[in-house]
């Protein structure tokens, strides 16, 4: 392994992050849809985006491991190939620990976006059900302002009591 080593691992950390950044950018896109009432569309389009960087995710994960599979590199972690880079070229540790934790920062921000959208979510999911109660609740007939016969009973009437007082 040589410089040409750093290089390649160099490059393949500065497409891990930018595609992490922009998948970044679609979290946060789809954080503000979530929070706008009448979303239905543009949460759908935000989600075939997202389904889309994904696989360019899995792309640049892919290419990832075929690098470590044709230099016998038995881990696929990025850590590993960070740690094996500094180790061949001292004189790159600075750039590669830069990377490292600018990837550190992307991945903790996109978890923390993607825990906001599920609960943004199951919020959603909540008030849905509640105004599904309310229509339901309307819509159903009042039974007990009916008789046996079909007839509006009259509830405005004092109803006399059945208790009755000794005197």
């Amino acid at each position: 392994m040589n410089e040409q080593f750093y290089e390649t691992v160099s490059q393949m950390l500065d497409n891990t992050i930018s595609v992490y950044e922009e998948l970044l950018e679609l979290y946060k896109e789809k954080k503000k849809v979530l929070l706008t009432p009448k979303n239905n569309e543009l949460l759908r389009i935000v989600d075939e985006k997202i389904l889309a960087q994904v696989n360019t995710v899995k792309k640049v994960n892919a290419k990832r491991e075929e690098f470590c599979n044709e230099n016998e590199i038995s881990s696929t972690k990025i850590s590993t190939l960070i740690e094996l880079a500094q180790k061949e070229c001292p004189q790159f540790e600075k750039k590669l620990s830069e990377q490292k934790v600018k990837i550190n920062e992307v991945a903790e921000e996109m978890a923390l976006i993607e825990k906001t959208n599920v609960e943004l979510i199951k919020h959603g999911l909540v008030m849905s059900d509640k105004l599904l109660d309310i229509i339901i609740s309307a819509a159903t007939p009042q039974t007990d302002n009916y008789d046996m016969h079909g007839k509006n009973v009259d509830t405005s009437e004092l109803s006399i009591s059945s208790i009755v007082e000794d005197a």
